[in-house]
């Protein structure tokens, strides 16, 4: 049961992580670089293969976030 709970976060914070990459690129770029923002459902699929338009806005919002906690880090 625990193992289930653990799979469900990791999921959820994939999930995050590319809708957050995915806004940052599209605001860096001035909507230029057009990656959807997809539904749970259709991220599950996206997920599932190796897609390239997956790992980009993975990428940025995993770098997006560990920025985040070195400057709060830093800053205190």
């Amino acid at each position: 049961m625990e193992d289930i709970f653990v799979l469900f976060i990791l999921i959820v914070f994939e999930f995050i992580l590319y809708i957050t990459g995915t806004c940052i690129i599209r605001i860096i770029s001035f909507g230029l670089l057009k990656y959807q923002l997809l539904s749970y459902k259709e991220f599950r699929k996206l997920r599932g293969k190796f897609n390239k338009n997956f790992f980009l806005p993975y990428i940025v919002g995993l770098s997006f976030y560990i920025l985040l906690i070195f400057v709060i880090a830093r800053l205190n």
